[in-house]
């Protein structure tokens, strides 16, 4: 998984939803779908497993488990939008 400039566009297209909003709803448990949450799936296996299919997103969701996701998800946001340290240029966002 990668949330890159694409997944980000991807996404952004498929919710309607900035990214920023995407990732305040996901951390919101109130706000969070599991709509929300295979689409991000979705956009972040883009970048290494391009055209794989919502269908096939539903699949491996239901194989590792919904709360697995979401933690690979939050992994992915995270190196996506690493923090600043000590004014230093922010890192290259890797895969998970």
């Amino acid at each position: 998984m990668k949330i890159g400039t694409g997944a980000m566009c991807a996404i952004e297209a498929e919710t309607g939803k900035n990214i920023s909003e995407v990732g305040t709803a996901l951390s919101d448990p109130k706000a969070a779908s599991l709509t929300l949450m295979r689409t991000v799936f979705w956009g972040a296996l883009q970048h290494r497993h391009e055209g794989t299919t919502i269908r096939e997103c539903d699949d491996l969701i239901d194989e590792i488990g919904i709360q697995r996701t979401g933690e690979l998800i939050g992994k992915a946001f995270k190196l996506a939008f690493p923090k600043k340290e000590g004014g230093s240029r922010p890192r290259k966002a890797t895969a998970v």
